[in-house]
């Protein structure tokens, strides 16, 4: 899903994470990295901005990673250029060591910041 705002990085990491509790997250234990969750909304761009804080790494630092990240971006922004890597989001799936299936399991339903913000 790709998704407008006007808000900075830090703010709309802040909306992501009322969503996420909303839906059920909880917070991961401590010197947990990875585990089964209910869902994980990340952060994968915002614009040709780069952000490199405690909270918030942006472009995500794992993208060119993970197909099942790369494969729906391309149908949405194919064209985009990963600021810090200069390829675009074509490219990256092209060149994607990952060869895990990508299943699409359902519609996603249309979000704004707006409403983040309102919950």
């Amino acid at each position: 899903m790709a998704l407008s705002s006007d808000l900075e990085p830090e703010e709309l990491l802040s909306c992501v994470k009322n969503i996420e509790k909303q839906l059920g997250r909880t917070p991961k234990p401590q010197g947990v990295r990875y585990e089964s969750r209910v869902i994980d909304i990340d952060i994968l761009f915002a614009g040709g901005m780069t952000v490199d804080t405690e909270s918030l790494t942006v472009p995500h630092p794992r993208l060119h990673l993970r197909r099942f990240a790369l494969l729906p971006l391309a149908e949405l922004a194919a064209d985009f250029v990963h600021p810090v890597l200069g390829k675009t989001v074509g490219d990256l799936l092209r060149e994607c060591a990952d060869e895990a299936e990508v299943k699409v399991v359902g519609p996603l339903l249309p979000l704004t910041a707006a409403d983040a913000l309102t919950h």
